[in-house]
């Protein structure tokens, strides 16, 4: 394409947030509404909240910062990123907390001999939820939608 080429507009990310880079010009949604800039802190907050509780709960209440935050603004008018953003760090937090009491269980079935398959199995899956989170606060600071990698589907 020559540079007189109309290009395309970025491709709508969910409830009509698009895709872009920060500085483009595009902090508006498909139907033309501005994304408030308080969204995007909070859909951060939102995405972070889980690190926060991991560090005083040793993961057990993780999933309790995006389900607040998705309380609050799940029908809150024009902060459907914030909802979206909330519901996907909700959905994949529920993923890893499930996997992490699978490893509990798995350590006192067998009377804790499963430890040696456990560990590796806690430090695999938190380090991934560490990366996954950071990645989703720094895309919702951006204003684009990040969709976790794994989920089980609960809020959307």
């Amino acid at each position: 394409m020559n540079s007189h080429t109309p290009q395309p507009p970025p491709a709508p990310g969910p409830e009509g947030h698009s895709q872009s880079s920060p500085g483009s010009g595009r902090d508006f949604d498909a139907y033309g509404n501005r994304i408030p800039s308080d969204a995007r802190t909070m859909a951060v907050l939102a995405h972070l909240s889980t690190l926060v509780i991991l560090l005083f709960t040793a993961g057990w209440l993780s999933i309790l910062g995006p389900l607040i935050f998705w309380l609050i603004y799940k029908d809150k008018p024009g902060y459907a990123f914030v909802r979206y953003s909330s519901a996907q760090a909700f959905n994949f937090n529920l993923l890893v907390w499930i996997v992490n009491i699978a490893a509990w269980i798995l350590v006192i079935v067998t009377f804790g001999v499963g430890i040696v398959i456990a560990l590796p199995v806690w430090a695999v899956v938190n380090i991934i939820a560490i990366v996954c989170h950071i990645i989703g606060a720094v895309k919702a600071n951006r204003g684009e939608v990040y969709p976790y990698p794994m989920k089980i589907s609960v809020l959307s």
